[in-house]
């Protein structure tokens, strides 16, 4: 079936916590118990936030400090209830919504 949705991205440092635990971490513990079906992690190769620090993969010093985006997508509905929630998490970051066509299979 084919329906509307809502694309959540958040992009946070792989340095970032949450109640002194890696943020992306805690991020994906939080949408499981939430329910959602489904939340993937990536880390990127290079990039720079707020700090306009550039992060790269570097063979000698490996950064521990690498770009991170978490994508979940679900109904506009249940995006929407968690969000406000999601934004006290987030405090050095970026969070964007994007509508999206998604086809779920039901387990009927």
């Amino acid at each position: 079936m084919i329906m509307d949705g809502i694309l959540l991205k958040i992009y946070i440092a792989e340095s970032a916590k949450i109640e002194d635990r890696p943020a992306y971490k805690y991020l994906v513990s939080y949408f499981k118990e939430k329910g959602f079906p489904g939340c993937t992690v990536y880390r990127g190769m290079a990039g720079f936030g707020h700090e306009s620090v550039v992060h790269t993969v570097d063979v000698i010093g490996l950064s521990l400090d690498l770009p991170v985006t978490l994508e979940i997508v679900d109904e506009e509905e249940k995006i929407m209830a968690v969000l406000p929630e999601i934004e006290k998490y987030v405090e050095h970051g970026q969070i964007t919504l994007q509508k999206v066509r998604m086809i779920r299979n039901s387990k009927e």
